[in-house]
């Protein structure tokens, strides 16, 4: 293990030991249906935390909230947000609990911020990180 991916780990672990909310872990029947549903390749770390949490609510650091939304409801509000005609080529997985939505870039499993009102109408995405590692540190640094 090089020591990039150890130092990730470590903070994807410390970070997600201070989110309140986690849920329990989500069936193994549940990830491979979801991830048969999807046109994308979502993040090893994403699909690592949801299997161990299945989502969570909370506060992360001093200043950042993020709700995660759970695998078994991400096609069915993907499609009731119709996101695939207001922000083609992206899939929201999360919130900040406001007015902001977090998803991933199809393309290369990036991870964007935009609004959830409009979503990309008017507004680029915000590039928030290029694993959930690093979005999950960006917003326990924000």
């Amino acid at each position: 293990m090089s020591l990039r991916i150890h130092f990730e780990m470590l903070t994807f672990m410390n970070v997600f030991d201070k989110l309140s909310g986690k849920n329990p872990p989500v069936a193994g029947s549940e990830m491979k249906t979801f991830l048969t549903q999807v046109d994308f390749i979502p993040p090893v770390d994403y699909v690592d935390f949801m299997q161990l949490h299945n989502g969570s609510e909370g506060g992360v650091g001093y200043n950042a909230y993020l709700n995660l939304w759970p695998i078994d409801q991400l096609v069915y509000l993907n499609s009731d947000l119709n996101v695939s005609l207001f922000a083609p080529g992206y899939f929201i997985f999360g919130s900040d609990g406001a007015g902001a939505a977090f998803a991933f870039y199809k393309k290369d499993g990036s991870i964007v911020e935009f609004g959830l009102i409009g979503m990309l109408m008017q507004d680029e995405p915000i590039h928030r990180g290029n694993s959930f590692t690093a979005f999950v540190d960006y917003l326990y640094n924000y």
